[in-house]
């Protein structure tokens, strides 16, 4: 799959899967991360199909959440490889396959760097600091630092929202 018909893949989903709720009716879903503006969703079942680059059925969807007077914007997908297998480096250096080091703190698994909480408690005298699975970002509106970022900082997010909303016509629904 060339990176290009990756990021069209991932803008055919953005129009199905548009809202929360829509996107919860193709399984169980959580909030993972909610950190500096934007909120991933992830998916939390058992299909194998949910795992790799598949445009299809991405692991995870991203939300602006931190648009002021408005609902979540869609931002994009993070798709998640399985555990101790390196993503498809189908765009070269562009598509940039990443992981986060998950610590212990007080009895909690934190992604370092967000101070966000993952699910699960761990015990800091037998932890063993260890990296999520690898992860890539395939943006769906114009996102600082191109379509496959990984650049997550609040201005970031903010500059993507307000991006989105920029794009949009009068007389059509906000993303």
């Amino acid at each position: 799959m060339a990176a290009l018909s990756a990021g069209a893949a991932a803008i055919h989903f953005a129009v199905t899967f548009e809202h929360f709720s829509e996107y919860s009716l193709y399984g169980v879903f959580f909030l993972r991360l909610a950190t500096n503006g934007e909120e991933h969703l992830l998916y939390d079942g058992g299909n194998p199909a949910y795992q790799g680059l598949n445009p299809q059925d991405p692991s995870s969807l991203v939300y602006a959440i931190n648009v002021t007077g408005h609902a979540p914007i869609l931002l994009g997908a993070m798709y998640l490889m399985p555990d101790g297998v390196n993503g498809p480096q189908v765009g070269g250096g562009l598509t940039r396959w990443h992981s986060h080091l998950e610590v212990c703190q007080g009895g909690q698994i934190i992604v370092a760097g967000f101070n966000v909480a993952l699910r699960g408690q761990c015990n800091p005298s037998t932890w063993k600091d260890q990296y999520t699975t690898q992860m890539l970002h395939v943006w769906v509106v114009p996102y600082p630092g191109g379509v496959f970022s990984d650049d997550l900082s609040t201005a970031a997010t903010t500059a993507a929202g307000q991006a989105a909303l920029a794009e949009t016509k009068p007389g059509q629904l906000a993303p």
